[in-house]
């Protein structure tokens, strides 16, 4: 088949994305909130450019995601006091709920996942799949 590789990373995407959204629909947040929120959490905090550049995201789309989180009281954006251009944001009390609670669902894909596979196989995955993103950012493909 034409293009296999780039067939199967985009079915797989995509049945990966539908079975997210459907897990986190009961939590109210979209992948894209859990997704900034689970970047904002894993750096302790952060700023725009820091989630910018994490999730390979454009100014313009990072900012958006941020309004929505900000409206649905999930982060707080709070100004530098040496800089008053940077904004740190925090997970809000009602965030870190909101976001445990997807956490722990989200778990059920991986583990579900992880039973298609071996451990092995896993590993294998993990590194091929490195591989291949290193190359797409790096503009070898």
């Amino acid at each position: 088949m034409y293009n296999e590789l780039l067939f199967m990373a985009g079915s797989l995407g995509r049945l990966v994305r539908k079975n997210v959204d459907r897990i986190l629909r009961s939590t109210g947040l979209t992948s894209a909130m859990f997704t900034t929120l689970l970047c904002i959490d894993e750096l302790g905090g952060a700023c725009q450019k820091e989630i910018e550049d994490r999730l390979i995201l454009s100014r313009a789309t990072v900012s958006s995601m941020l309004d929505v989180l900000e409206r649905g009281g999930l982060i707080v954006r709070n100004r530098d006091q040496e800089d008053g251009r940077v904004r740190h944001i925090m997970i809000t009390d009602e965030g870190h709920a909101r976001f445990s609670a997807a956490r722990e669902r989200m778990k059920n894909i991986e583990n579900g996942m992880g039973l298609a596979i071996s451990s092995d196989e896993k590993e294998k995955y993990m590194d091929i799949s490195q591989k291949l993103k290193k190359a797409l950012e790096e503009g070898l493909c």
